[in-house]
């Protein structure tokens, strides 16, 4: 009797342990929603919110809106399902800032770019060009810039790409391709 309940209970927990899937998983998508303890990832699939408590974050980059971001986590893919890493671009995190450079008619004052979250771009002291977007080109140190230049009469929409850079100084620098036009990101 005590041999069968003992083999009962085995086959109840390998039953159990068959049903728990904890099978290491990924999901990759945007960043909506960040908070000190919960990230919030979209895809084609949907939306959830991963617990990161006690997840690895030493590629997370500031968790900022718009980023691309692969969490790992294991178990049933659900709202609050706990995530073991958390990783995206670093290039999007360096690309985040004010990058400027000093401007020619004006001497004591800079011009140049503000690259914000969510692909948002503005000009900074720029009146005939103006930048309204930005994307990841997919490459490390690589990102599209997009704008419209303003002048004589036309409007003409572009797209530059440009190469993010960092120095033994730590000194970002970011220069577009084409123009070489070569601007320093502001500490912040």
């Amino acid at each position: 009797m005590k041999r069968m309940k003992i083999m009962v209970a085995a086959i109840a927990l390998c039953g159990l342990a068959a049903c728990n899937d904890n099978t290491p998983k990924s999901f990759t998508g945007t960043i909506t929603d960040a908070s000190m303890n919960t990230v919030t990832v979209e895809n084609a699939e949907g939306t959830f919110t991963f617990s990161t408590m006690d997840a690895d974050k030493s590629e997370a980059n500031g968790l900022l809106l718009g980023a691309p971001v692969t969490v790992n986590y294991s178990g049933k893919l659900a709202d609050g399902t706990t995530a073991s890493k958390v990783s995206t671009d670093p290039t999007y995190a360096e690309a985040v800032g004010n990058w400027t450079m000093p401007d020619p008619i004006d001497p004591d004052g800079v011009m140049g770019i503000r690259i914000m979250v969510e692909g948002e771009a503005q000009s900074i002291n720029m009146a005939t060009l103006h930048y309204t977007s930005w994307e990841l080109q997919g490459e490390a140190g690589k990102i599209l810039l997009k704008g419209q230049s303003i002048g004589n009469g036309q409007t003409i929409d572009f797209t530059e790409t440009a190469t993010i850079a960092k120095d033994a100084d730590g000194i970002y620098t970011l220069t577009v391709e084409g123009n070489g036009a070569v601007y320093t990101k502001a500490n912040e």
